[in-house]
């Protein structure tokens, strides 16, 4: 089956990943989601990659990136601006993506092995850290306010901004929706957000649980594609 009119999303996870597929409209057409019981591979992805959709974008909760002013940015030396602040490997291959609205370069790595087997399958697809797309995402609301989570991987990831002024970006390791929660309240008072009159969205998905639990603190949730 090939897809040469859609466009797919991959988002990966400790346990496996999720994918959807929109059509040339923007419209969601599928959605699915898998359990890898030892981490995901190319091999894993191949039933998705195999589709050929016009574009493929996968996202990745990673928590080795850095964001670099353009200003102070130089291309040859991508890998030293994450090695100062992330402790990187042998096997991370480091990349780049450039956020001209925030006047920055967001720096990541990413499992060169899982990289080089989805290009072998897919030579088009584009990596992103799941940091980049709550920034990104950031850019199209309308709230003064825009504080943006994804709770991916045993992982938080928590953008905020006021209006295109980006105040925010990290990552947290997270095991239980409790502690989520505490970084998500603490981000809020750290940007000095009133939480009462701030809108959370949240990018993916949380338990019912934790999400009735936030509604109590924020003046609203919405969910982003």
């Amino acid at each position: 089956m090939h897809n040469q009119q859609h466009r797919i999303t991959i988002q990966l996870d400790l346990d496996g990943y999720s994918f959807t597929i929109y059509d040339r409209n923007g419209r969601r057409v599928s959605e699915e989601r898998h359990e890898c019981r030892s981490g995901v591979s190319a091999e894993d992805l191949r039933p998705v990659l195999e589709q050929r959709p016009a574009s493929l974008s996968i996202y990745v909760p990673t928590w080795k990136y850095v964001l670099v002013p353009q200003s102070h940015f130089a291309a040859e030396d991508i890998r030293s601006y994450l090695d100062a602040v992330r402790e990187t490997g042998p096997d991370d291959k480091v990349l780049m993506h450039e956020l001209p609205s925030r006047k920055a370069v967001l720096i990541f790595a990413v499992d060169e092995g899982l990289m080089d087997g989805v290009s072998a399958l897919c030579p088009d697809a584009v990596f992103y850290p799941l940091s980049y797309v709550l920034i990104d995402r950031m850019s199209s609301m309308e709230d003064n306010n825009r504080l943006v989570a994804a709770f991916s991987g045993g992982m938080l990831h928590v953008a905020a901004a006021e209006r295109d002024r980006l105040l925010f970006a990290n990552t947290f390791p997270v095991s239980d929706t409790v502690t989520a929660e505490y970084f998500i309240f603490s981000v809020a008072k750290e940007v000095l957000f009133n939480m009462e009159h701030t809108r959370l969205y949240i990018f993916g998905s949380v338990p019912c649980d934790m999400e009735k639990s936030l509604r109590r603190y924020f003046s609203d949730i919405k969910y982003l594609q």
